[in-house]
């Protein structure tokens, strides 16, 4: 019985956004292995949140989750046929070992 109910509590709880490999969607060979998701999508606005799939100590933790949150805004802007937007960073933070960002991509 006790099982049965952690096992609704989980199958019930928060669903978290199918997560995608960056360096196999874009074609990349990042040494972080960024993985990413999007959500929020509004009319106008939506938010894309990047992470690192690999640990790395140097400075690429940083520029390749960056870099990989840009690529992703701007092919997500190019499929919506938006051709002024912009990125801004509401989150950028380690998490444990991993480095995070979050952008909120908004329509101008």
């Amino acid at each position: 019985m006790l099982i049965n109910a952690a096992i609704a509590v989980f199958f019930s709880g928060c669903s978290t956004p199918d997560q995608h490999s960056f360096n196999a969607d874009y074609n990349e060979n990042l040494l972080t292995k960024p993985v990413y998701f999007i959500e929020d999508r509004e009319a106008t606005s939506f938010t894309v949140t990047v992470k690192e799939g690999t640990r790395s100590d140097g400075p690429e933790r940083i520029t390749d989750v960056k870099a990989a949150a840009s690529t992703v805004a701007k092919a997500e802007c190019q499929k919506l046929g938006w051709e002024k937007w912009d990125l801004n960073y509401i989150e950028d933070h380690n998490r444990g070992w991993m480095h995070v960002v979050v952008a909120k991509v908004t329509r101008q």
